[in-house]
């Protein structure tokens, strides 16, 4: 497929192809991101080529005569996925504050012989997500009932918060959720995607944000926040960064402490303010819904 075209568009052309070959940018260390197909990945397969390469595959088959030879491997993995739950406390009252710490602990796996690590997608949210329980359960204010759950299959789908979702769900539950998906460089503002009746749950997060001094802005968390918001909770989804994205750069050592430490004290001071703050706030990160 030329470069630039859309997987629709791509889909829509194939005239009888057998697979896609699409082009796909590399970093500045020559890595190019892993994507894994979800259940339902498309009616073809696809091989992604970094853009040197796919130039001249591209050049041998709109030129009469000419010919590229090339091979890749292909496996499949077929994986069976594990939620891990913990209840810190569990509300005592009737109107007290359910809340939900949430961060996904699968990453997209090694390649034969090459590393992934996974460091800051998504290590540092699940770190992130146990220091928090291990803050607040010392000293969880009243009020406020607190669990975590730590999720699998969110590189495939968000198959692990789809599934909690909608046992949450069937049980009555109505928890306030706080998805962390990488905290492993702030740049700038931490991203929240608001899902669900979130207002209220932005505003103290908006709160907790200039208490913290850690900057907020709305932005895309495409991860298990959504799962939660579409199953009618209200959800927030924090993403601060990450760095070697689904490739063997995402490491331990290029995960930020200071980073990890912010978004840890945000979420607790979003906690404590939720015990005492009114049930309505304005909120200046957005929330379209």
């Amino acid at each position: 497929m030329p470069a630039g075209t859309s997987l629709f568009d791509a889909y829509r052309d194939t005239q009888e192809a057998v697979g896609l070959l699409m082009s796909r940018a590399v970093d500045a260390a020559g890595w190019q991101f892993t994507t894994l197909a979800g259940p339902n990945p498309g009616p073809l397969p696809i091989l992604t080529l970094d853009a040197d390469t796919h130039r001249d595959v591209l050049a041998a088959a709109s030129t009469a005569g000419s010919w590229f030879s090339g091979n890749a491997p292909l496996r499949r993995d077929d994986v069976t996925g594990v939620n891990v739950h913990a209840a810190v406390r569990a509300p005592a009252r009737p109107h007290d504050i359910d809340l939900l710490l949430t961060a996904h602990y699968d990453g997209v796996g090694d390649h034969p012989g090459l590393r992934q690590p996974g460091a800051s997608d998504n290590a540092s949210g699940v770190g992130v997500v146990l220091e928090v329980a291990r803050i607040l359960s010392a000293g969880l204010p009243e009020g406020i009932g607190l669990s975590v759950a730590l999720l699998d299959g969110e590189e495939v789908g968000a198959l692990g918060s789809a599934h909690h979702a909608a046992q949450l769900r069937a049980a009555g539950a109505a928890p306030l959720v706080i998805n962390v998906d990488g905290a492993g460089r702030l740049d700038g503002a931490a991203a929240v995607e608001a899902g669900g009746p979130a207002h209220r749950l932005l505003a103290l997060l908006d709160q907790a944000g200039r208490h913290t001094g850690v900057p907020l802005a709305a932005g895309p968390v495409a991860s298990d926040n959504r799962r939660y918001g579409g199953a009618g909770f209200a959800a927030v989804g924090i993403g601060a960064g990450m760095v070697g994205y689904h490739s063997p750069a995402d490491t331990a050592d290029r995960v930020d402490p200071q980073t990890l430490t912010a978004i840890a004290r945000l979420v607790v001071a979003t906690a404590c303010l939720a015990a005492a703050a009114p049930a309505t706030l304005s909120s200046s990160i957005g929330d379209k819904r």
